[in-house]
């Protein structure tokens, strides 16, 4: 909570109105999805290093050549999608996460936790991540030196994410479309008007008449 009025504070630590609201109930819940998106976040971490192993694998010598020997001429998108079954979008965040240095991620995840103790949803994903370390990295190239980095590692923000309200997902074998609006009425998305209009076009067909 945020910006309360001393009456409000008072108002809110009542033992009847924190009944009435269910507070402590919905606290308790609060605290779980927090606890669950840290977890899901520390697992993509994790298998993120472990994929950037694999990837180093199958660029080293020894990966060219067993795969030489099969007859594979995978680029690497393809072995992105070949063998974890990803789009290129991801699977470059997902190597890009696992590039990072273990300094980053840490500060990463601390302002992650100062944000959410605020009460407000930090974006603790890879896009999140993958923002954070760029502003972190464009800090040290603008004074280029190892102060510069520490200061760009003080001064980088996490996003705060905005409430989303509608989200649409169809997916197809040209490419998947996916549209999302968040609660300022922004829209995001990587996709056309026209495909937007054919997803929106096989979700009417399928709804009953």
């Amino acid at each position: 909570m945020q910006n309360l009025l001393s009456i409000e504070t008072a108002f809110l630590n009542k033992a009847e109105i924190k009944s009435a609201l269910n507070l402590t109930e919905i606290k308790g819940v609060q605290r779980t999805l927090s606890n669950g998106q840290k977890k899901k976040f520390d697992t993509t971490l994790q298998l993120s290093k472990l994929v950037t192993a694999a990837v180093n694998w199958f660029k080293s010598d020894e990966g060219k050549a067993k795969c030489s020997e099969e007859g594979i001429t995978w680029s690497n998108e393809e072995f992105g999608n070949k063998v974890f079954g990803w789009q290129k979008s991801f699977f470059y965040k997902v190597i890009k996460a696992g590039l990072l240095e273990e300094e980053i991620v840490t500060t990463f995840k601390a302002k992650c936790d100062e944000v959410e103790a605020t009460g407000k949803d930090a974006n603790r994903s890879l896009e999140g991540l993958l923002k954070f370390a760029k502003q972190v990295e464009t800090g040290s190239e603008a004074s280029g030196t190892e102060e510069g980095s520490e200061e760009g590692s003080e001064e980088a923000q996490v996003e705060v994410r905005t409430e989303t309200i509608f989200t649409l997902t169809y997916k197809r074998e040209e490419g998947n479309v996916a549209v999302r609006i968040d609660a300022a009425g922004v829209v995001k998305t990587s996709n056309s008007i026209a495909e937007i209009e054919e997803a929106i076009a096989f979700l009417k067909s399928q709804l009953p008449s």
